[in-house]
């Protein structure tokens, strides 16, 4: 495994927003992964949690929070667990988290998407794009 950059975890990821690799931004930074090195025996972040339900779990709203990762997951395309984001995706860590791929490809997204494809998409005016 390589070797890793120290940061404070809680200044410099937490709540940061997420931005692919297009610059367009696709979630915040709701709790992280951490694991400890089999070699060192260090504790390394292995991966973002993104998502609705990670926010309401992080907020000590449990059994709310699973049910909307529960409902994430059902929407989601990917398998696995659709909040985790590995860090091997993460490209840059700035004043928000830059990712190496597109947002759309997330599955923290999947509900968003099942949202403006399903509700948002039905609204008059809606249609159009942002100028």
């Amino acid at each position: 495994m390589a070797e890793g950059r120290a940061l404070y975890v809680g200044l410099k990821l937490l709540d940061r927003q997420l931005v692919d690799r297009d610059d367009k931004a696709c979630g915040k930074v709701d709790d992280l992964e951490l694991e400890f090195s089999a070699d060192s025996g260090n504790l390394y972040v292995s991966a973002i949690l993104a998502g609705p339900g990670i926010l309401a779990y992080r907020m000590r709203r449990r059994r709310w929070g699973r049910w909307w990762q529960r409902v994430n997951e059902v929407m989601s395309p990917t398998d696995g667990d659709p909040a985790r984001i590995p860090m091997s995706l993460v490209a840059g860590i700035d004043d928000h988290v830059t990712l190496g791929t597109q947002g759309g490809h997330l599955g923290s997204m999947s509900l968003d998407h099942w949202v403006r494809e399903h509700v948002t998409s039905h609204i008059p005016g809606s249609g159009h794009e942002a100028e």
